[in-house]
């Protein structure tokens, strides 16, 4: 009873999250870290994010992680007007430091490699991406064995449960160029140039070989010195995992999610630019296979539901893999 009363207390804090962010910002440590979701609109500084802060339960690791992204966007008002395919290849540098029981940091330091093809042509760009800072602070879930009584004393519950609180940057590290933002897809940039705020909530959840979390992540994203500003975001994302296979040196965990963004208008000068704004839903299927302290992972992400810059960039299938050290 006390443990469904938990999940019930989560999940309403969450909603109450969710609410705040829609409602206020125009938007209709066990052993389980949680998965944050961080894409800026259409691939822009890939440095972190869509694809998670870190495995499924790796509480300190060390490791490399490559990212692939491709888009279609349409050069013009019409159905058939001519497409330019833009793909993006990040290689990134990711780690997550405990520096108490509750306390950690991670961070992501991405390097991107940016191709669009238009009409015959090959455009490339490349270079380190915005890198992100996070600190999180987690708590885990008790129940009480005496009740009423002066001195009570907590043991953990037979499932593990942990509420975590992250409060991060994205730094300004990658190149912003302003001429790219003339482009269908002005998220095609190695950096946005801005620092940008990121705010964190997540609920855990493991017991036995079973495992999920759920969580809601606000980006609060400034004007760059081109005083052009990327629209705030708000994500959402939920993952389940099973143990498939797991012994003292091998581990096969396989896991499906789905994951959500919605993003506000791009600015600049102050003026919202039409037809900047838009929402998308990703489901994504993967596995996890542990050898000793190695953990490589597998994930294959595909949208469901788009609607990006007015229907003219069309967001394709994602690909993901990393092989992390933990200690």
């Amino acid at each position: 009873m006390n443990a469904l009363q938990n999940i019930k207390k989560i999940g309403l804090t969450l909603l109450i999250v969710s609410i705040f962010f829609r409602t206020h910002y125009g938007y209709a440590h066990n052993e389980y870290p949680p998965r944050f979701y961080f894409c800026d609109l259409c691939g822009c500084t890939t440095s972190g994010g869509s694809f998670g802060f870190g495995d499924l339960t790796a509480s300190n690791f060390i490791g490399i992680r490559y990212t692939y992204q491709k888009y279609h966007s349409r050069n013009g008002i019409f159905a058939n007007s001519p497409k330019s395919i833009e793909t993006i290849n990040t290689v990134q540098l990711w780690a997550r430091v405990p520096l108490s029981k509750k306390l950690s940091v991670s961070t992501i330091i991405p390097v991107n490699y940016l191709q669009r093809t238009f009409e015959g042509s090959d455009e490339n760009i490349q270079g380190l991406g915005d890198i992100n800072i996070m600190g999180w602070y987690s708590i885990p879930l008790f129940k009480n064995t005496v009740k009423d009584s002066i001195s009570v004393r907590d043991i953990p519950l037979s499932a593990t449960h942990t509420l975590s609180f992250g409060l991060g940057l994205k730094l300004p590290t990658g190149s912003f160029e302003e001429t790219l933002t003339d482009r269908v897809n002005p998220g095609f940039q190695v950096g946005t140039g801005s620092v940008d705020y990121i705010a964190a909530l997540s609920y855990n959840f493991g017991k036995n070989n079973f495992g999920f979390n759920a969580s809601t992540t606000y980006y609060l994203k400034t004007s760059n010195k081109n005083d052009y500003r990327f629209g705030n975001q708000f994500s959402y994302a939920v993952n389940g995992f099973y143990n498939l296979l797991r012994t003292n040196t091998f581990l096969l965990r396989p896991f499906i999610g789905i994951s959500g963004d919605f993003f506000d208008s791009i600015e600049q000068y102050n003026q919202k630019q039409p037809d900047t704004n838009g929402s998308i839903l990703h489901g994504a299927i993967g596995t996890e296979i542990g050898f000793d302290k190695f953990i490589t992972g597998f994930t294959y992400s595909n949208p469901i539901q788009q609607d990006l810059f007015g229907g003219n960039v069309d967001a394709k299938s994602r690909f993901s893999a990393y092989l992390n050290f933990n200690f």
